[in-house]
C-alpha cells in the first residue's frame, strides 16, 4: 500500500501542468458526450499514469483535437488500454485540446 501511495506522488508530482478539469470543461464533455458519466478529473489521472509508462506525458492542447483519435488509437496496445479506459483517455484528451481552450490558457 505505502508503494502504491509513493507512486501516486510520485505520478502526481510528474504531471503538474496538465491541464485541470475545470467546469467548463465538464460542460463541454457534457454536450460532446452526452452518452457518457465519465469522471473528467478521473479520466485526466488514467491519462497520466497510463500514459506516462513509456513516455513524457504530452499536453493534450499540443496535439490537434482532430489527431486525438488516432493517437489514443495507436497506443492503447502498447499501454494495455482496456476499451473503457481508451474512452475515458480520449474524452479527456479532447475535452483537454478544443480550440477554445487553448485560447483560454
Amino acid at each position: 500500500m505505502r508503494l502504491l501511495f509513493s507512486g501516486l506522488l510520485l505520478l502526481t508530482a510528474c504531471t503538474p501542468a496538465l491541464p485541470i478539469v475545470t467546469d467548463g470543461d465538464r460542460a463541454w464533455a457534457r454536450r460532446a458526450f452526452p452518452e457518457t458519466q465519465d469522471d473528467l478529473d478521473e479520466s485526466r489521472g488514467l491519462y497520466a499514469q497510463k500514459c506516462s509508462g513509456c513516455h513524457l506525458l504530452v499536453l493534450p492542447h499540443k496535439v490537434p483535437q482532430g489527431e486525438w483519435p488516432r493517437v489514443v488509437d495507436k497506443m492503447a496496445p502498447k499501454a494495455h488500454l482496456t476499451e473503457s479506459e481508451q474512452v475515458q483517455i480520449l474524452r479527456y484528451v479532447l475535452t483537454a485540446s478544443r480550440p477554445d481552450k487553448a485560447l483560454a490558457q
